[in-house]
Order: C-alpha cells, then sequence, then structure tokens
C-alpha cells in the first residue's frame, strides 16, 4: 500500500494526543517468560534498547502469535519511524490510510506513521488478524529498504523445502530475508510461511536484521553535484539524436544550478525542440548575482586541454 498524503501546517505531536495501551507495556524488569526461548539474549538487547515491550511489565509473552497492528508496532519501533518532520494539513487518522483501523486504539499512531512512511502494507490490514511468518517478513525488509537503510546486494537464490507455499509477490522479500540472515530454516529446512508468526519469532527476526545493517552500512551517498561531463550525457539523453552539444568547460567542473538550465534550454532551442513563446518576466530573489550569458558557463584556460568542449560564443545579455 503506497498511499501519499498532503502535508503542511499542524505539528505531529499536537495533533497525535494518542494513547497506547494493550499490550505495550514499559519494562524496566527482566522478562520472567523467556529462559527456554532460543535466542532470548537477543530479546534482552532489545528491551534493554527499548524497541520491543512486554505484554506486562515482567512478561513479553514470547509464543503468543502477533497481530497485524502488532507487527507494524514493532517495525516502526525497531526502526525509528516517526512523524517528527511531518506538518499536516489536517489532523491525521489512522482511518486515511487503513480503512479497517479504530481511530482510537492503541496502535493508531503506528499506522499513521507507516502510512506516512509509504511502507507496503494492505490498505485493507486487520488490525486484529493475526500475522503469518511470510507477511511479517515481506513488511520487515520492505520498512529497511523503503528507508533506505540496506546496502544493494545480489541475493543468492535458497532452495527451501515448501517454497512453493510462500505468496508469489513475497517470494523476493523472502529470499533477500533469508541471505540477510533475518530469517531462518527449521531443521527440516522449511520456512512454514503461513504459520502464525509469535512475538519471540518477530523479535528475534528484528535483532537480525538490525545486526545485518551494524555489519553492512549502506554505502555513503556519493555527491549529488552534477559534473559537467554528467551534465552533458544526461542532456544529450534527454534530447537525443538533434543534441549538438559542445561546452567550453573542464568536464570534472561542478555544474550550478543556473548553468545547467542555460545549457539545458539551450540545447533544446538549437534542436528545435522548444516553441516559440512569449516571455513574461519573473522576478528572481537571487537576481543580483546572476551573470551574463557568455559568463555563466566557466571557461577553459586559453591553453586548455583536448578534454576542454567548445560552444560557439554567444552575445552577452545582462540579466533581467
Amino acid at each position: 500500500m503506497k498511499n501519499t498524503f498532503k502535508i503542511i501546517t499542524i505539528s505531529a505531536a499536537a495533533a497525535l494526543a494518542l494513547s497506547f495501551a494493550g499490550q505495550q507495556f514499559a519494562s524496566a524488569a527482566a522478562f520472567k517468560d523467556i529462559n527456554n526461548v532460543q535466542d532470548k539474549d537477543k530479546i534482552i538487547a532489545l528491551q534493554n534498547s527499548g524497541l520491543i515491550k512486554g505484554i506486562s511489565q515482567d512478561l513479553f509473552g514470547p509464543n503468543i502469535s502477533i497481530s497485524e497492528a502488532e507487527g507494524v508496532q514493532m517495525i516502526v519501533n525497531a526502526l525509528d519511524l516517526n512523524l517528527d518532520l511531518i506538518r499536516f494539513v489536517k489532523e491525521p487518522h489512522a482511518s486515511d490510510y487503513f480503512k479497517n483501523a479504530n481511530d482510537s486504539a492503541w496502535y493508531a499512531e503506528a499506522l499513521i506513521i507507516a502510512g506516512v512512511h509509504g511502507l507496503d502494507l494492505p490498505a485493507d490490514l486487520k488490525p486484529n488478524q493475526k500475522l503469518t511468518r511470510e507477511e511479517f517478513t515481506h513488511q520487515l525488509i520492505d520498512a529497511i529498504e523503503a528507508s533506505g537503510q540496506l546496502p544493494m546486494i545480489k541475493p543468492v537464490v535458497l532452495e527451501y523445502k515448501d517454497q512453493d507455499q510462500v505468496k508469489a509477490e513475497y517470494s523476493g522479500s523472502i529470499q533477500r530475508a533469508l541471505n540477510y540472515g533475518v530469517l531462518k530454516l527449521d531443521a527440516n529446512g522449511k520456512l512454514n510461511p503461513k504459520q502464525e508468526i509469535t512475538r519471540a519469532e518477530a523479535a528475534v527476526a528484528i535483532s537480525n536484521a538490525l545486526a545485518y545493517l551494524k555489519a553492512h552500512p549502506a554505502p555513503a551517498a556519493l555527491s549529488e553535484t552534477l559534473t559537467a561531463e554528467e551534465a552533458v550525457q544526461l542532456i544529450k539523453e534527454a534530447v537525443g539524436p538533434e543534441a549538438d552539444l559542445q561546452i567550453k568547460i573542464n568536464p570534472a567542473a561542478s555544474m550550478s544550478r543556473e548553468s545547467f538550465t542555460y545549457l539545458l534550454v539551450h540545447t533544446l532551442q538549437t534542436s528545435g525542440q522548444l516553441p516559440m513563446i512569449k516571455l513574461i518576466p519573473v522576478e528572481v530573489a537571487e537576481k543580483q548575482t546572476c551573470r551574463s550569458r557568455s559568463t555563466r558557463l566557466p571557461a577553459c584556460p586559453a591553453n586548455h586541454s583536448p578534454t576542454c568542449w567548445c560552444i560557439p560564443s554567444r552575445p552577452a545579455a545582462s540579466c533581467r
């Protein structure tokens, strides 16, 4: 479910005076019911980090199946998704995104957060319906990838005995979850995709996902500044074979918004792809910083290397 919602005014904190009850209790004490749970240390670590909560102050309920709403709550908490920087046109409601949601329920804020962040959840999500292993896994992997927190990998396709039971649209997420180590097969080599997922299983999957993220951080974002060479390539691809583009600039030089805009429009004009129009002057706040057309593109020095491109000079025109 990808749902776009207009946002501008009311702060999320003021708009969301929603109380959380039900199965979300703060728990400073250690859970007493996880001693026999495999990977209990992962559950304890999540508890100590404040990422999961129990069904009471000292009980986790490891073998209790989670509902769709609980699954969303766990994912939202684990990824620290929130509405801190969001401003809304009107007070948001969970039912704006999920028609079956109760706007006064404990899970309402989590569903709003999931909706605003565009998590892949069904629009007809049933908050109290139990969640299967394949559904939760798909939602967790989608949320992590949608938040940009996973490096790109080429997954190795893993075979498992009951893969024919996996819903087709979840198969990709399941394969990536297996590659990430988020999900593991049972002793018989089965995934048990249709089986309801328990609180302990969901918590361990979240712990594994966070561990993978820590061990495999996404590569640092590259600079968003275009070089002249990149700008030329983009414009040629956009304009097509009609583009006769040469610029007097070092290919490695950074392009400003002004330079790129001029170059794009000039190329469209010279290729005959822009109609003749009557211009209406528009005031620009930064007009005092404009330069003449003849200086919009930084020129190569007189003894420039062959790697510089050249464009016939144009008459200078002062900015208006």
